[in-house]
C-alpha cells in the first residue's frame, strides 16, 4: 500500500510539474509576442516620411492634434538598426522584463529633459558601470538604464535593440525624422491618414496578430487540452488515494468522522506530502522557468490542490454510501 501511495505522489508531482510548464510556456510565448511586436498593439502604422520635420515638430503636432488618444511612437533609425527612440503621451504598459528591479517607461520619462534607456538581453556590451550605477554609452553621453527586457526565447533577432526615451525637451528632439522609420500606435485609420498627410511619404498598416501564432506554431488549443489533462490526472490521483486509505469503509456516515479520518491516518500523510510537492515544485519552477505573472502560478496550484482535497473527501463519502448499500 505504501508503494502505491508513493507512486501516486510521483504522479501528482508530474502533473503539477506539467501544469507549471504549460503555464510557463504560455506566459513565455505571450511575452515573446510582446517583445517581437515591441510592446505595440496588434494594429499600428508605419510611416516612411518625406517632409523635413524634426522629432520635436512631429511630437508637438501629435500632442496638439491627438491629445485625446493614447499614442506611442517608435523612431527606428535607418543607420543604427539597434537604436530605437520611443515616446508616448501616457504610462506605457511594461514589456516583459528580466529583473524585478527593472521598470519600463512612464509618461514623465518623455516630458523631462533627461533621456533614459531600456536595454535588451544582448545590449550589455554597451553598458558601463559607474559607482554601482548602470549606464548606456550613447556616443559620448551616458544614459541611465532603468530596465532590461526579458531574453526572447523564440529568436536571437533583435536581442541587441535598446530603447532611448525622446521628447520635446530632450536632446534627440532636434534630429530629422527623415532618418527614421516612424511607427505609430494608438490612432484610428482616419487619424493615421491625417498624420500620413502631415508626414508625406508612404504609410503601411500592420496587423501583427493575424499571422503570429501561425508563423510560430503556437496552438492555444493544445496547451488548454494539456492543462485539462494534467488537472484531471491530479484529481484521479486524489480519488485513488482515498480508495487506498486505511479502512475508510468502517466509518459511520457522519461528516465529522470523515474529517477525523482524513486527519488521523493516510489522508493527512498523503496531503502533507502532496502539499510539500506543490511547494517545492512552485519554488523550483520559478527558479528554472520564466513567469511574467507569478501569481497565476500560485492561484493555479492552489486551486488544483484544494480540488484534490475535495475529491478525496468526496470519494470517502461515495465509498461509505456504496458500502451502506
Amino acid at each position: 500500500m505504501k508503494i502505491k501511495r508513493i507512486i501516486l505522489l510521483i504522479i501528482s508531482f508530474l502533473t503539477f510539474l506539467g501544469l507549471g510548464l504549460i503555464l510557463s510556456r504560455h506566459q513565455s510565448q505571450r511575452a515573446d509576442q510582446v517583445l517581437n511586436n515591441n510592446g505595440l498593439s496588434s494594429t499600428y502604422y508605419v510611416f516612411n516620411p518625406k517632409k523635413k520635420h524634426n522629432i520635436k515638430q512631429l511630437l508637438t503636432h501629435v500632442n496638439e492634434k491627438y491629445f485625446r488618444d493614447k499614442v506611442q511612437i517608435h523612431f527606428e533609425s535607418d543607420y543604427i538598426p539597434d537604436r530605437v527612440l520611443i515616446w508616448a503621451n501616457y504610462n506605457l504598459k511594461s514589456q516583459p522584463l528580466a529583473k524585478g528591479s527593472s521598470r519600463y517607461f512612464t509618461k514623465s520619462d518623455f516630458t523631462g529633459s533627461i533621456p533614459f534607456a531600456v536595454i535588451s538581453a544582448d545590449t550589455k556590451s554597451r553598458v558601463v558601470i559607474l559607482q554601482n550605477n548602470h549606464y548606456l554609452k550613447e556616443n559620448n553621453d551616458y544614459v541611465t538604464i532603468i530596465g532590461e527586457l526579458k531574453k526572447n526565447n523564440e529568436s536571437q533577432n533583435g536581442q541587441a535593440v535598446y530603447y532611448l526615451s525622446t521628447g520635446i525637451n530632450q536632446p534627440t528632439a532636434k534630429e530629422s525624422i527623415l532618418n527614421y522609420k516612424v511607427v505609430v500606435d494608438g490612432l484610428n485609420r482616419n487619424e493615421a491618414n491625417s498624420l500620413h498627410h502631415y508626414l508625406g511619404g508612404k504609410m503601411q498598416v500592420v496587423d501583427f496578430s493575424k499571422t503570429y501564432n501561425k508563423q510560430h506554431g503556437i496552438s492555444p488549443t493544445k496547451k488548454l487540452i494539456g492543462a485539462i489533462f494534467c488537472a484531471v490526472v491530479a484529481l484521479i490521483v486524489a480519488a485513488l488515494a482515498a480508495i487506498l486509505a486505511e479502512n475508510p469503509v468502517n466509518l459511520k456516515f457522519v461528516p465529522g468522522k470523515i474529517w477525523t479520518h482524513l486527519l488521523a491516518d493516510s489522508g493527512l500523510r498523503f496531503f502533507l506530502a502532496d502539499g510539500l510537492i506543490v511547494l517545492v515544485t512552485t519554488l523550483g519552477l520559478q527558479t528554472w522557468k520564466f513567469y511574467s505573472n507569478h501569481s497565476q502560478l500560485y492561484i493555479l496550484f492552489s486551486i488544483i490542490f484544494v480540488m484534490q482535497i475535495l475529491t478525496y473527501v468526496l470519494m470517502l463519502f461515495l465509498i461509505k454510501i456504496k458500502k451502506g448499500k
